[in-house]
């Protein structure tokens, strides 16, 4: 099963070893996430299984 969920619009970052932990790409309803990042979703560094020029694999 594919499922595009968009860009990644922030990761988030272990300060002290400089690893990445997670990305962080736009949850379902895209629209009201302009107002409001409630609905982001956030994807654990162990899950993304290839990163591309123009996609990141991830498994869910």
């Amino acid at each position: 099963m594919e499922e595009d969920f968009g860009y990644v619009q922030d990761v988030c970052a272990d300060l002290e070893s400089g690893n990445i932990t997670s990305i962080i790409v736009p949850g379902s309803n895209k629209l009201i996430n302009i107002f409001s990042s409630n609905n982001d979703i956030v994807i654990p560094w162990k899950n993304i299984k290839c990163i591309g020029d123009d996609l990141i694999l991830v498994e869910i």
